[in-house]
């Protein structure tokens, strides 16, 4: 029973997707941009199988949760709490997508790929510092809403413009 509603869920997921073909509100294809500690990835695929299988215990290597999020202008910097010892790279995935809301708004999940780590009940806290003019490619000159799920946690967060937001 759980497959045949993960199968139609996934069916309905897809169906939502499909874009018209002369739509030009975001880039098209895949591409990354790589920076200090961070991956930007533009991949709806692998955006969508984030999506559904958010929190997945197979998917999630380390536990690590947003701190904060701070953005001014075209940086993005996020504070990210992770186990200490524990090495590799941050991932911020978009399908590409611009919602037209107002202001519009993108959706990013964050994920991370960590190579090693060692066992410890200590924490460390990581700062990303995302330039989004490179991320993005050709970034809009208005200040968009930034929706940013964390994929192994059930926490998002809303940054309106320009934002500071911690707990």
């Amino acid at each position: 029973m759980k497959a045949v509603f993960r199968y139609l869920l996934l069916l309905f997921l897809v169906s939502c997707s499909l874009e018209d073909p002369d739509d030009q509100s975001g880039p098209a294809g895949f591409y990354y941009v790589q920076g200090p500690g961070y991956r930007f990835v533009v991949d709806m695929g692998k955006y969508q199988r984030l999506d559904f299988n958010r929190k997945d215990p197979s998917l999630c290597q380390v536990s690590f949760e947003i701190k904060g999020v701070k953005r001014d202008g075209n940086e993005l910097s996020l504070e990210i709490q992770r186990p200490k010892g524990c090495t590799g790279v941050y991932e911020l995935v978009w399908d590409g997508i611009w919602q037209e809301s107002s202001p519009r708004r993108m959706q990013l999940y964050l994920t991370g790929q960590f190579t090693s780590c060692t066992g410890g009940v200590e924490n460390e806290i990581d700062v990303i510092k995302v330039d989004l003019a490179k991320a993005l490619l050709n970034a809009p000159d208005d200040l968009f809403t930034i929706y940013l799920r964390e994929h192994c946690g059930f926490r998002d967060f809303n940054c309106v413009g320009n934002c500071d937001l911690t707990l």
